[in-house]
């Protein structure tokens, strides 16, 4: 599966680059324009709370994420190979290492505690603006539920499965391919989770290159949004 792309062909920049500018032009300029307005012209803004900028950021993502598992799909396909080969490559997903599963799902865990109680510390030392004010119950539904759906699977295929692999094809160093792919993966989140979503990557991007199959990195992902997301949600 690692040659199945020539590397003059797979794009990776696409995958690896434009995300998180696209990313992080559009959140910069939502976020700047809205708070923006608040300070200077608060009427515009009365109806409109900044948990709707949130949510039509996170559709934004969603989005893009999917547009790119789906051309990734396309070009496995066309490549003579798929999806499931990345997500399950003897074709029988529970067939893997459990004991290396669970010590990742117990890493991602603790990352991701640490990172909730770094900005639950942030939060009490300096309150700042509330990004997820006005949300309806049905878009935090959304946030909880689907949301970490969508975000295993696509962020997965996407920062380790595909460019990993395609980065392996170019004759880049375990640790360097993990670097990049988890220095992408870092920079589509906000500034304040850099640090720890870089580890996030890390952790993942290594189990992957020792394991080679996605499935529990896809559904530790999972697991690890919704109560990530609820205790964020438990500061504002």
């Amino acid at each position: 599966m690692r040659g199945a792309l020539t590397t003059t062909t797979d794009r990776l920049w696409a995958y690896l680059i434009l995300p998180v500018i696209a990313l992080l032009l559009v959140s910069t300029l939502a976020y700047g324009t809205y708070f923006a307005l608040i300070a200077t012209r608060p009427e515009v803004v009365t109806l409109f709370p900044a948990g709707q900028v949130t949510f039509a950021l996170y559709a934004l993502i969603a989005v893009i994420e999917w547009f790119l598992a789906i051309s990734i799909v396309r070009r496995l396909r066309r490549a003579g190979g798929s999806a499931m080969k990345l997500i399950a490559p003897n074709g029988h997903p529970w067939s893997l290492r459990w004991l290396p599963a669970v010590l990742m799902f117990i890493g991602v865990n603790m990352v991701m505690a640490l990172m909730m109680f770094t900005l639950s510390r942030l939060e009490r030392a300096m309150p700042g603006p509330s990004y997820y004010e006005g949300l309806q119950t049905w878009q935090l539904l959304l946030f909880l539920v689907a949301v970490p759906i969508s975000a295993g699977y696509c962020e997965e295929l996407i920062w380790r499965g595909y460019v990993i692999s395609r980065l392996e094809a170019r004759g880049r160093g375990r640790w360097t391919t993990i670097f990049l792919s988890a220095l992408s993966f870092a920079l589509i989140h906000s500034p304040l989770h850099w640090p720890f979503t870089f580890v996030f990557g890390v952790l993942t991007g290594y189990y992957y290159t020792r394991e080679r199959i996605l499935l529990p990195l896809m559904i530790g992902h999972a697991v690890v949004d919704p109560w990530s997301f609820g205790w964020f949600l438990s500061l504002r």
